[in-house]
């Protein structure tokens, strides 16, 4: 079954440009015009990932992201000059990808992709120690223990998987992470590392640790795998 993408938007033009693009790379589109199309269409458990058109949207962006966010669903939000206040207001909220307008193709795609069920799980460098950590698109198994996580937490765990437990500071989780990293701020990457942590909660093999001053760190001692999830 192709993966289903969420449009949000109430520009008929683009939703047909955009339904034509999907399809020709194996996505199926379908269109959310209001708050209360998002809604439902957020109880389907068919949707792979949304696009959100902020430009013209009738209300506001942030508790609609908020009701996307609850349901693990990556968001691109397409954004313009425009739509400045709007975008902002995603990024401080967690925005996983920010594509601005005029509308380019492979930016969508490439990010489409990498939250496809479709794409593959990447392997990282090997740690010595037993237990297996497990990267997919949506979610990560530690130990046996499967966790869902938003794209851009996965990007991070990433990072500093790859360190080694070598320090991080925020700016080169930034720089290494976001697409954009000139529109996000500091106290973001704290919300997502919040985020991790809450996530890992009660697992004694990986923690993310602060070094004040400095950055982050991730402490384990396990092995990473390949495996689509």
């Amino acid at each position: 079954m192709a993966p289903v993408i969420l449009v949000c938007s109430q520009n008929a033009e683009l939703y047909l440009l955009l339904a034509h693009i999907l399809h020709g790379e194996g996505f199926k589109a379908r269109l959310a015009a209001s708050d209360a199309d998002v809604a439902d269409a957020c109880t389907s458990s068919e949707l792979s990932a949304v696009v959100l058109d902020c430009a013209g949207w009738p209300s506001d962006v942030a508790p609609l992201y908020a009701l996307l966010k609850d349901s693990r669903l990556p968001v691109a939000a397409l954004v313009g000059d425009d739509t400045r206040a709007q975008h902002l207001q995603l990024i401080k909220a967690g925005l996983d990808e920010g594509i601005a307008r005029p509308l380019s193709p492979s930016k969508l795609l490439a990010f489409l992709h990498g939250t496809s069920p479709q794409s593959e799980a990447s392997t990282l460098r090997n740690f010595a120690g037993a237990a297996e950590i497990v990267f997919g698109p949506h979610a990560v198994v530690v130990s046996g223990k499967r966790i869902a996580l938003a794209p851009i937490e996965m990007k991070i765990l990433r990072f500093l998987f790859e360190k080694q437990g070598q320090i991080s500071t925020r700016k080169q989780l930034i720089e290494g992470v976001w697409l954009h990293p000139h529109t996000v701020e500091t106290r973001t990457v704290d919300v997502h590392i919040g985020r991790l942590r809450k996530a890992f909660a009660g697992l004694r093999n990986l923690r993310i640790r602060t070094i004040y001053g400095a950055g982050y760190a991730l402490d384990t001692t396990m092995t990473s795998a390949c495996l689509s999830l």
